[in-house]
Order: C-alpha cells, then structure tokens, then sequence
C-alpha cells in the first residue's frame, strides 16, 4: 500500500508540474513570438520519441537480456522470425503473432543461475560469450522451455525454442528434488541441514563476513520472506559445467534491485540437503 501510494504521489506531482508549466507557457501566447513557439516545441519533442539501448547493451548478456524482458519495442527487433520452436522430433515455426502467448519474461523480478564451481559463475562477465540458453523450468508439470539466444552479427537474437521434461536436463535430479523441496513442507524440513549455516557479507565487502546458524523451526519463521521460486525457475544457463551432480548453488538475482541470493546444495548418497545460505 505505501509503494502505490508514493507511486500515486509522484505521478501526481509529475502532473502537476506538467499542469504548471503549459499553463505559464501559454499565459502569455499573445505575447510570443513564432520563433520562440517552434523553439519550445524543439525543445521538448525528445520527451516524446522513444530512447535506443546504448551499444554497449550487446557486450554482456545480462545487459541484452534485461532490455529484452523490460522493453517490449526492442524484444521484437530482436527475435529471428520466423522462429524455430521444437518439441522432440517435432518443430513449428512462430511468427511474430505467435510470440504473444509466450509472455513468460513479463513482470520477471528474479532471474537464477545454477552451477556447481564458484569460477563458472564468472561466464555471465565473458563478453566474448556467443550462445547463451534461457531456460523457463516449470515446477508442478515437469515442463521446460529453452530459449536459445545466439550473437549473430555482433547483436544478441533469440533464434529457437525447444521444449523437453525437466528429468531429461543434465541439472534434472536435482531439479526433481527442488520441486519436491518448494511442494512438500515435511520433506523439506527433512531436507536441511542441522543446523543450516547463514553466511551474512557486507554490500562493499569490507567487513568479515558474519555466520549465523538456524534450526529447522528457525528456517520455517523466516522461509516465506525469502525469494526462493515456488512456481517456476528462470534459469540463465550461460555453459556452466554439470559435472558431479553431488553439488548446486541456485543464485538468485534481482532483475531491478541488484539483490542476490546464494542457496547451496549437496548430495550425500540419494538425498539433496540445503546446506547454505549466503547473502
């Protein structure tokens, strides 16, 4: 309620600005000269025409991919029509009117990324990168959707889609086991390590980190404050190794509030334990 009102706020003052300056404007029309009027439309007519991403938005992936989710002008221009949606042996073409039921990207405020070594998570900075597959794993009906992103002439394109089941991925196990942990209560307390380790670290990194240790009822008073995905997983796959299987941080990266979130996971025989937290 206090975000729409301060939302409500500002747009009213932004009106009444507005209000204010048209009405000062044009006070005194009878007293302007023409070329003072062509001036003051010059002026403010690139209020009205739409900005272009900066160049720079092709250099990393996370860049591109942001202006693509946020920017529905600038998703269209980039999108290789018509595009290749497979299923199996199976595959369409979309069109551009095709596109519209695949809304999945609309209003996303948290994008993850699951790798099993510290060092794989440095390809998202990789500016020479050239493939990169977004993959839109659905939780409840073992449904996923890769979305296939290729430079192709120095500019990020979506060039295909392929649907497959979540077991059949190389991270399926574990992703079987996260859906299970989200759906499941009792399983999940079963899932966590006693006690589960909390590593707190500082927005500059000066500071030491700080270790807190939670109880499973700990971990229940504070789980629904935290952004763990219970529906679906929008997972940036930028070619991390998948190599274990005995091991998975799930990151979690706010699109537009620079929040980020490492759960880690490990696997000791059939079972996958939460074991951190660090954030």
């Amino acid at each position: 309620m206090r975000k729409g009102l301060v939302i409500a706020v500002a747009l009213g003052c932004l009106l009444s600005c507005k209000d204010s300056k048209m009405t000062n404007a044009f006070d005194n029309e009878d007293e302007m000269e023409e070329d003072s009027i062509e001036a003051f439309v010059g002026d403010t007519l690139h209020l009205f025409e739409e900005e272009e991403p900066p160049a720079a938005v092709d250099e990393l992936f996370d860049d591109f991919f942001y202006n693509f989710i946020d920017d529905a002008r600038f998703q269209g221009q980039r999108i290789a029509y018509p595009l290749p949606c497979k299923e199996g042996d199976e595959s369409e073409k979309l069109t551009k009117q095709d596109w519209a039921q695949y809304d999945h990207f609309k209003n996303q405020e948290v994008l993850s990324v699951l790798y099993e070594r510290e060092q794989d998570y440095a390809l998202s900075k990789d500016t020479s990168m050239q493939h990169v597959g977004v993959e839109w794993i659905q939780l409840k009906d073992d449904d996923v959707e890769r979305f296939q992103f290729n430079r192709v002439g120095g500019k990020w394109m979506l060039t295909e889609i392929d649907k497959k089941k979540r077991g059949n991925m190389p991270n399926g196990d574990f992703l079987n086991f996260y859906a299970k942990f989200m759906a499941d209560t009792v399983f999940q307390g079963k899932s966590l390590a006693e006690p589960l380790k909390v590593i707190l670290t500082s927005d500059d990194g000066e500071e030491e980190p700080q270790e807190e240790f939670l109880t499973v009822e700990e971990w229940f008073e504070m789980r629904h404050s935290l952004p763990l995905p219970t529906e679906e997983i929008v997972n940036v796959d930028y070619g991390q190794a998948c190599i274990s299987q005995n091991k998975k941080t799930l990151l979690l990266q706010g699109i537009s509030n620079g929040m980020q979130m490492k759960f880690k996971f490990n696997k000791d025989g059939d079972d996958w334990k939460l074991m951190e937290i660090e954030y």
